[in-house]
């Protein structure tokens, strides 16, 4: 070391005493605009999946709409790729800033209000409503033209909802996040609390393979991972949890993704360098989603007739599904950091928005799509006005019932202004909710 470099070392301030080599604490992280616009993003697309299944052709779905559309089930099939990997990284990233900041007791207590009482108090009030939106499709659907009314369907549908063989529905992420948020913050407790040569081993080895010498390999062996989990699906794709008995094949397949997300937090800088050839990412990913749709349909067709090389093509898709997830998810965080650098009030506030949207929109894509199913046009066209439409619903009673209320303060962390009602400006959330 010459002198040079011996004064530059004593200038530099020690590192912080709580300071670890899994997540060294940084005071100054501030907010990822981008990376809650991906999180927002994947939660409002459960609205465009669950409508579009309304209007699949041919019908995979519990209702159907008379008019349906091929590309309705392309769809479903190409957000279903990606999106709930891409939303487990974002919450494995925001999990680890809100351990690091707030330490175990305070995650605790935030993740208890935020994941555990929306999913207790959710499922209770969502599933009746879920039922009751069910039955009124069914009992509108079966009425004749003339003689449809919202109140005649409602004298006549059942008001039955059997909890007892009720699933996690929609809410199973929640669910599944509570395995994860156990698990990873247990586990940096207590590298934290007992160190060890471990944890610098696992941060140099991620650091290696995310910007290091052996970052050429990283992306290829998430790849590998994943491809060998994914090949123990029972279907084409990832199976969807239907019980609260856990898929543990689909929940370790998860948390190869919150995996990464958690560790990724440790090594921040990550995200910037993401930003580099974040629109090449992005387009390589988008060409690999139209390759692995086309891939996912005939594996399904080949499987379904039981061919001989159903097994090879079952191989193919799902080490294609995984290889797609990966580069899409780098793409689609790089591009989204780049473009959305500062916070922007409309882009805010659907971030905001989101969770409520996801957590409530399930019963009114049956019921409101069955409203208009006497509407003659073609799918194509219904289904996006009815994706509109079930949003829109959704956000007038967020402005009106949730934003500014006790209900905005478990989901959103504080009770936003709510205009026309009030011009009140309070502090800014912490960037962690």
């Amino acid at each position: 070391m010459n002198a040079t470099d011996r004064g530059i070392a004593a200038a530099s301030p020690p590192p912080l005493p709580t300071d670890h080599p899994l997540h060294p604490r940084s005071p100054g992280t501030g907010r990822y605009h981008g990376l809650d616009v991906v999180r927002a993003a994947m939660m409002l697309l459960g609205v465009v999946i669950h409508t579009a299944l309304v209007y699949c052709e041919p019908q995979i779905w519990i209702y159907e709409d008379p008019d349906r559309t091929a590309f309705a089930g392309i769809l479903v099939l190409g957000i279903h790729i990606f999106r709930m990997p891409a939303f487990f990284v974002m919450a494995g990233f925001f999990g680890a800033m809100l351990f690091d900041r707030r330490g175990p007791g305070g995650f605790t207590s935030h993740r208890y209000d935020r994941i555990v009482l929306p999913l207790v108090i959710g499922w209770f009030v969502i599933y009746p409503l879920l039922a009751w939106s069910i039955s009124f499709a069914f009992t509108w659907s079966y009425l004749p033209a003339e003689d449809r009314t919202i109140g005649l369907a409602y004298d006549k549908m059942s008001l039955n909802a059997d909890f007892a063989e009720a699933g996690p529905m929609h809410l199973w992420f929640l669910y599944y996040l509570v395995y994860y948020y156990l698990a990873f913050a247990t586990a940096t407790y207590l590298l934290r609390r007992f160190s060890g040569p471990v944890a610098g081993w696992l941060r140099t080895g991620f650091r290696s393979l995310a910007l290091g010498r052996l970052r050429w390999i990283g992306v290829p062996a998430v790849i590998v991972a994943t491809s060998f989990l994914m090949l123990t699906m029972e279907e084409p794709g990832i199976d969807t949890a239907e019980s609260f008995w856990p898929l543990w094949h689909v929940i370790f397949l998860y948390a190869i993704y919150f995996g990464v997300g958690w560790a990724a937090f440790g090594n921040r800088e990550l995200v910037d360098r993401l930003k580099n050839w974040a629109w090449i990412r992005l387009g390589v990913g988008a060409t690999l989603l139209v390759v692995a749709v086309i891939l996912a349909i005939a594996t399904s067709a080949a499987v379904d007739a039981q061919e001989e090389y159903a097994e090879a093509m079952f191989i193919a898709n799902q080490c294609l599904q995984a290889t797609t997830c990966w580069i899409l998810i780098l793409g689609i965080t790089g591009v989204s950091e780049r473009l959305f650098t500062r916070a922007n009030p409309v882009v805010r506030y659907m971030v905001d928005a989101s969770y409520w949207i996801y957590l409530m929109h399930l019963p009114l894509t049956f019921f409101i799509p069955s409203l208009f199913r006497g509407w003659n046009m073609w799918g194509i066209v219904k289904m996006p006005v009815m994706i509109v439409l079930v949003t829109v619903v959704l956000l007038i009673v967020y402005h009106v019932a949730v934003r500014g209320t006790a209900l905005g303060v478990l989901l959103n962390g504080r009770r936003y202004p709510v205009w026309p009602f009030t011009r009140a400006r309070g502090p800014e959330p912490a960037p962690t909710e």
